[in-house]
């Protein structure tokens, strides 16, 4: 199931969508596995089971997830899913690097925050 605590400020359905798009990140998740069922998430997290299906219907629109009628939703192909999630991952880095200049933080300090984070990850 998805362990997680539902916080204020963001709506459910998009905490729920982060959780299942980190579970797919980390590989938790794995491609074509079934997702658990709507019903079985809303009564395990006391939410209601829209929210659930709002959640599983932005997955699918944003290509991580696919349906099958009758069957359940399961994890989409792992290439397709490293791609959005890249892109995502992306987009977010670039408002927070937007952010900083904004707040007077210089390329050079951005720069070696990111030379400090590979040294010690050794990530070249």
């Amino acid at each position: 199931m998805f362990a997680m605590q539902l916080e204020g400020g963001a709506p459910i359905y998009e905490q729920l969508v982060d959780r299942i798009t980190e579970l797919i990140a980390g590989g938790s998740l794995k491609e074509n596995e079934k997702l658990p069922a709507v019903r079985e998430v809303a009564k395990s997290l006391a939410i209601n089971p829209n929210t659930v299906q709002k959640a599983y219907a932005i997955l699918e629109q944003r290509g991580l997830t696919y349906s099958i009628p009758a069957k359940g939703s399961y994890v989409g192909k792992a290439e397709k899913t490293e791609e959005i999630i890249k892109k995502k991952i992306l987009d977010t880095l670039s408002e927070n690097i937007s952010e900083a200049i904004k707040a007077g933080i210089t390329k050079a300090e951005i720069m070696t925050i990111i030379e400090n984070y590979q040294e010690e990850n050794n990530n070249d």
